[in-house]
């Protein structure tokens, strides 16, 4: 029939989407700039202890800005119980650690505020204080390229969790998940696993 069919064709599309993206993901990151590595390195000794990332990671990517404009935002307690739940057992009563990728200094804020008082943050990368108005872009005409070098490296850093909490109706996120899938997954055997809060796809 003809709607079996578009199913056909809608599939074939995806698998080959997932496969273009796969091979995107390893061709682009075979080779890291140095530059850019130096710039992680830093950011590691700056956040954690000697440099020395906690095993029981989880990186949550909260993108709000400007970003309003063409979503849905999560609230900050969908990232809480996202966090929580994909923590498990222990959530509430042992040291948990955090990577909050964000732009946005009301997400940091806000995350601080609600999260609970057993969980430590870390946070690389840049910042926007009109991150609402101007979004990551607007910003980074102004600095000559520091923006982009920091942001890089912090997707560096983001993908040492084992556990991620993402918006892939956000670019950052669906950056950061095929990432995971395609190169830290297949280096470590399928050992991470990830909730999405506001899905979407390429």
């Amino acid at each position: 029939t003809i709607a079996e069919y578009n199913r056909n064709i809608l599939d074939y599309h995806r698998q080959f989407l997932q496969k273009w993206n796969a091979a995107a993901m390893e061709y682009l990151f075979q080779s890291v700039n140095p530059i850019v590595v130096l710039e992680a390195h830093r950011q590691l000794l700056m956040i954690f202890d000697r440099g020395i990332v906690p095993s029981n990671l989880v990186t949550v990517h909260i993108r709000w800005g400007d970003k309003a404009r063409e979503m849905d935002l999560a609230g900050i307690e969908e990232y809480i119980t996202a966090t929580r739940d994909i923590i498990g057992a222990g959530w509430d009563t042992e040291p948990q650690h955090i990577y909050l990728a964000t732009e946005d200094p009301l997400a940091i804020k806000e995350f601080q505020d609600n999260m609970p008082l057993n969980w430590t943050i870390y946070i690389s990368g840049p910042t926007f204080k009109d991150a609402r108005n101007t979004g990551p872009f607007g910003a980074a005409f102004d600095n000559e390229g520091q923006d982009g070098l920091e942001s890089l490296a912090a997707l560096l850093i983001s993908l040492e969790a084992n556990k991620y909490v993402l918006t892939t109706e956000s670019n950052w996120s669906r950056l950061i998940n095929e990432l995971r899938k395609n190169i830290v997954d297949r280096r470590c055997g399928g050992c991470t696993e990830m909730f999405d809060v506001r899905p979407g796809e390429w």
